[in-house]
């Protein structure tokens, strides 16, 4: 495990000095749109919206995190992002069946696992800009299946809005598509 994170970060740290070596060798126009999408990705962000949706049209409730959960996104800009996603109304009483449930997430490869009304996790993020995508290394999560991971979502920035869009299976395999609204914390 430990060789797989040096070696994520040496490929992180490999990927920058390629942006920066692509300056100094001509390459501007990709080095400008990935420095672009940092200044405008960077900082904090508030939850405004999540929904999940099915390939029919319909819209399903994430029992984890419920229909409107708050939540923060941070991204810096030495590359290091932290999520933070909590189910509202979550009580001490509700702790005692939530663990039992917990025994048996099993997890997927393309999301974070939501535990006990919440999902947390940090580590890395780099850009395709060319793709529109953002991918997030998982150094550390809340569930533990979690870490190591690497999980894309697309993205798309309007002034103070973030939309991050990404396919995904729920529980019972279903396939479904996550749509996150973000707005720049102030």
């Amino acid at each position: 495990m430990w060789f797989e994170r040096l070696m994520r970060h040496a490929t992180t740290v490999v990927g920058a000095l390629w942006v920066f070596g692509a300056t100094f060798a001509g390459d501007t126009s990709q080095n400008a749109a990935v420095s672009s999408l940092i200044d405008q990705l960077v900082g904090g962000w508030r939850l405004a919206s999540r929904v999940t949706t099915t390939a029919d049209g319909r819209v399903l409730v994430d029992p984890g995190l419920s229909v409107m959960p708050n939540g923060v996104l941070i991204y810096d800009r030495s590359g290091h992002v932290a999520a933070q996603l909590s189910r509202p109304g979550r009580t001490v009483e509700m702790l005692g069946d939530e663990c039992r449930a917990v025994q048996k997430v099993k997890g997927t490869n393309d999301t974070a696992q939501t535990i006990l009304g919440y999902d947390a996790y940090f580590g890395t993020y780099t850009i395709d800009a060319k793709e529109g995508v953002v991918t997030h290394h998982l150094e550390s999560a809340l569930f533990p299946g979690d870490i190591g991971k690497d999980i894309k979502r697309n993205f798309s920035i309007s002034g103070d809005t973030l939309m991050i869009r990404f396919h995904t299976t729920i529980a019972d395999g279903t396939s479904v598509v996550r749509t996150l609204l973000w707005t720049r914390m102030k």
